[in-house]
């Protein structure tokens, strides 16, 4: 079974990166919600785990939107050589 995102019914996996981290998110909070009304500890516990999974997933998706991080190694410059008097 696809999921299918609330706004539109189509797949998730179709919708803009942006919009699909926005849903990731929103079902993040949603499950942190019924983490916190769950009486159950074995619900809670369940609820957070799919909370953390959610909002994983849409870390996730912000690293691949920003695109391969530079080490900072790779960012500095070469120093520079001190100039010798004439």
């Amino acid at each position: 079974m696809r999921k299918k995102s609330g706004r539109s019914g189509q797949p998730i996996e179709s919708l803009p990166i942006a919009e699909r981290i926005g849903q990731y998110r929103e079902m993040a909070d949603a499950a942190y919600l019924k983490a916190r009304k769950a009486l159950n500890p074995t619900q809670q516990s369940e609820y957070l785990n799919m909370a953390a999974s959610w909002h994983a997933l849409a870390q996730e998706l912000e690293r691949t939107e920003s695109g391969p991080a530079q080490s900072p190694i790779a960012q500095e410059q070469p120093p520079t050589q001190p100039q010798e008097a004439d």
